[in-house]
């Protein structure tokens, strides 16, 4: 037996056994002589909220593009649980269980909260009539709705009243619920807080955390610096088409990510416990 038989094997530290849930390797997206990604990398693990913050310009709408099909790139490919997957238009990324968040919120103001939660999703009632005639099971909707909501603990007087009747908040909020109904995946949120109040930002903020708590990733774009380091565990620094460093927000401050994201501070030049890994 050799002496390195007797060695003892050393485990993997535990945030580097876990497996990935989504990854991108050296994406890359061209419009003409502009490049909108320039071989940019990306990993989510699983239960983890991942912040990605970039300046103007920086590429990183175009990267979010790209996880959630709205943009195919021209190089790189996209692994989900491991397996490469192409997505052409944004229901590919629905239907392999990618939720995305948009900024302007998708919601039917005069529609109800639980019918909103089903929008693109109706369900119908059953027999051979109702599937005929594709009758819409509205009493089935509203109980699953409550529950969802229950389950999020989401205060709402009644989820049969029009969204309308909702604070801005609330329909962020309303939007969240509907992408954590049905993601299997990652939820992906591009400025959820945008827009908001100090106190509805924050009843946002805590409904991330419990879309995560329940086991869902968050890929979270925000330009809020407060609700980045309130919420994500790790930080995605995405600069000049590509991420320029992988932070650790318990261990760096705020200055300073702000000046890698602008440039002033180079990654390299930064110490080994801020790096995220």
């Amino acid at each position: 037996m050799t002496a390195a038989a007797h060695l003892p094997v050393t485990p993997p530290a535990p945030h580097l056994a876990r497996p990935l849930v989504m990854q991108a390797r050296g994406l890359v997206k061209r419009y003409g002589h502009v490049t909108a990604i320039g071989g940019a990398d990306f990993e989510l693990r699983p239960g983890e909220i991942m912040a990605v913050i970039g300046d103007n310009g920086a590429g990183k709408s175009s990267l979010i593009k790209a996880l959630s099909g709205a943009l195919i790139p021209d190089e790189g490919e996209i692994l989900l649980d491991g397996q490469p997957v192409h997505f052409r238009t944004p229901s590919d990324a629905r239907r392999a269980g990618i939720e995305t968040v948009y900024q302007d919120l998708a919601v039917a103001p005069a529609m109800t909260i639980a019918e909103n939660l089903f929008l693109g999703r109706e369900l119908y009632r059953g027999g051979a009539l109702g599937r005929a005639l594709k009758l819409i099971d509205r009493r089935r909707m509203l109980t699953e709705a409550t529950e969802h909501m229950k389950g999020l603990q989401f205060a709402i007087k009644s989820m049969s009243q029009p969204v309308e009747t909702l604070s801005g908040g609330q329909r962020q909020g309303v939007a969240v619920a509907r992408a954590a109904a049905f993601a299997q995946h990652v939820v992906i949120m591009d400025e959820p807080t945008a827009a908001l109040g100090v106190r509805e930002g924050n009843m946002v903020l805590d409904l991330i955390r419990k879309v995560r708590d329940r086991g869902l990733p968050v890929i979270l774009i925000s330009h809020n610096m407060p609700h980045v380091f309130e919420i994500a565990d790790r930080i995605h620094v995405h600069r000049m088409g590509r991420r320029a460093a992988l932070l650790n927000p318990q261990k760096i401050s705020m200055a300073d990510t702000v000046s890698v994201m602008t440039g002033a501070i180079r990654p390299e030049d930064l110490s080994a416990d801020v790096l995220a890994h």
